[in-house]
């Protein structure tokens, strides 16, 4: 199963989400790895710092459009589940990476910045669609608070704009996910006091998206 995580928005959480996904998804016995098509290159950085004792996870850098969907579809030959780290930028490089996916995860949020450039990137979700058919996507909120009048709106504004649903699972503002990022961990090998919230956010998000993904008849 090829999942992209993706955003023409940068600074979305679109590697930190990536990058949890694939320690959790390491840590239940899948074989994963990552495809970071950023220049900034932020999945491979945080993969060189993982310690040698951690699961193993495969990154493999692709920022350029061309041989893109051969590198994916050869890693998936080795991989249960590809991973990949998208780039914001409107290129054809965001085309080739919805394309390519079983099933697509836009994290977003709760800011009208980022509502305003949902349009850009739907557009080329819908050309994508319009090439290879159907392609599941379902909106993540993140840094969200249910407190907050503003993050409620936003959403429900989103809900009543577009027909992409949200997943279940919203994830919280949390220092804890940088500081693990720093280290080359995911908040579900980290440890202290402050991670408990965000490691059940991420095994929440985790066995939704395999929920999700098996509804839809993507994995076997």
């Amino acid at each position: 199963m090829i999942i992209a995580i993706t955003n023409l928005k940068g600074g979305v959480g679109k590697s930190t989400i990536t990058q949890n996904l694939a320690v959790c998804l390491a840590h239940m016995g899948y074989k994963v790895c990552i495809v970071d098509t950023d220049e900034n290159q932020n999945s491979m950085s945080w993969n060189g710092a993982r310690d040698e004792d951690l699961p193993n996870i495969t990154v493999v850098g692709a920022v350029e459009q061309k041989g893109f969907s051969k590198a994916v579809k050869s890693l998936h030959q080795d991989y249960e589940i590809v991973l990949v780290d998208g780039t914001p930028s409107l290129s054809a490089m965001t085309t080739s990476i919805i394309v390519n996916a079983n099933l697509i995860i836009i994290p977003l949020r709760p800011s009208a910045q980022d509502f305003r450039t949902m349009d850009k990137f739907l557009s080329r979700y819908n050309d994508a669609v319009g090439m290879k058919g159907e392609i599941p996507a379902y909106f993540l909120l993140n840094e969200y608070d249910e407190r907050k009048i503003i993050h409620r709106g936003i959403k429900t504004t989103l809900e009543e704009t577009y027909d992409i649903p949200f997943l279940k699972i919203q994830i919280g503002s949390r220092t804890i996910y940088n500081e693990a990022s720093v280290e080359g961990l995911g908040v579900y090998e980290a440890t202290g006091d402050n991670t408990d919230k965000a490691r059940q956010e991420m095994i929440n998000l985790t066995n939704e998206v395999l929920e999700t993904a098996s509804v839809l008849n993507l994995v076997g």
